[in-house]
């Protein structure tokens, strides 16, 4: 999921997609350079976000279809919205952590298996989530599997609570009482697992139904302490109080009222470098002032190119090309996924 934003002190219009992986595939080990904490590929030291998703799409690209370099990149613009993610996105992004998380091509590909066989499992539950024994199943509005996770391919297993999910520790829902270590939030999810929530970097938002129309504003908190608008603990500001849901950049800064106090975040200071302050343009989190990447050289949404071994892609903000070669691949290709076209590095 990317987040395009739009300048401004209201809400915009805009861009969200998703490119990651829902198939499995069967290929042997692509295994160049080192791990997801190295960022040396080849011998060559690369932006170790890049090196990960190098290696991802090489060890998806037998059998399946790769998600390509941007949207995989893009990934770290959508960890911040965990909190608030609902639906199948909440899917692909646990099963992108394991596949950062995995330490050999056969670990990637583990994490998303074949949503096919899921089909029987899916006809009774349109538009809903379950556990196939701890194989997380989200399932379409008509009722097909539309993405799968092997939460035991993270070290994890699957409960169905509310909703299903993965976790590792394991919680009653409305019953486990929430509570602070430090800036973090604790609390029970809807799938019956304890989550961590980090205050200063995650969003929540609320939607308040006006006569009119609806208006959608973004908490981004700066610490975990008592919430007075959610009436339990949750992320909140340090400043001034507040009495109601507000949202506006004041340059890079994004400011809102959270739980009310009003919490000031730094977007110039969030990584990955060059985010400024606007509003989501589109998709679950339309008219929310975040941080985020703001109209630049290229689009994370964009066609990605191979020509003669290199990837054209978007690097962030500009436009980038990679010599597989020079990074220890073999050469590069191309694939569509949904409506785009995407490249990635091959043996």
């Amino acid at each position: 999921m990317t987040l395009a934003l739009a300048c401004g002190d209201s809400g915009g219009s805009a861009a969200e997609s998703t490119g990651e992986s829902t198939g499995g595939s069967t290929s042997t080990s692509a295994g160049t350079g080192e791990n997801s904490s190295g960022g040396v590929t080849g011998g060559l030291e690369i932006d170790p976000a890049l090196a990960d998703c190098l290696r991802i799409n090489a060890c998806e690209a037998d059998g399946g279809t790769p998600m390509g370099l941007q949207a995989c990149l893009a990934h770290k613009l959508s960890v911040p919205w965990s909190w608030a993610t609902v639906g199948p996105q909440r899917t692909l992004l646990a099963a992108m952590e394991c596949k950062l998380a995995a330490v050999d091509c056969e670990g990637v590909r583990a994490c998303t298996p074949a949503v096919e066989q899921f089909g029987s499992a899916c006809k009774d539950i349109p538009g809903g989530d379950l556990c196939q024994g701890d194989v997380w199943v989200f399932c379409d509005e008509l009722g097909a599997p539309l993405v799968a996770m092997d939460c035991a391919a993270a070290g994890l297993s699957c409960n169905q609570d509310i909703w299903a999910g993965c976790g590792a520790e394991p919680c009653q829902f409305g019953v486990s009482q929430p509570s602070c270590d430090g800036d973090a939030l604790v609390e029970c999810s809807p799938a019956g697992f304890v989550v961590r929530v980090d205050c200063p970097s995650q969003y929540n938002l609320v939607r308040v139904s006006g006569k009119d129309s609806e208006e959608v504003y973004s908490i981004a908190g700066e610490t975990c302490g008592y919430d007075m608008q959610r009436g339990a603990l949750g992320c909140v500001g340090t400043g001034a109080a507040c009495d109601f849901f507000s949202q506006r950049c004041d340059g890079d800064v994004l400011e809102t009222c959270a739980g009310g106090k009003v919490a000031r975040r730094d977007c110039a200071a969030v990584d990955p470098a060059g985010q400024g302050c606007g509003f989501v343009q589109s998709g679950q989190f339309a008219g929310a002032a975040a941080c985020g990447l703001l109209p630049s050289a290229c689009d994370l949404s964009a066609d990605e190119s191979c020509v003669d071994g290199e990837i054209g892609y978007c690097d962030w903000g500009l436009p980038a090309t990679l010599d597989c070669a020079a990074v220890g691949y073999g050469g590069c290709t191309s694939a569509t996924q949904g409506e785009r076209s995407v490249a990635y590095c091959t043996q």
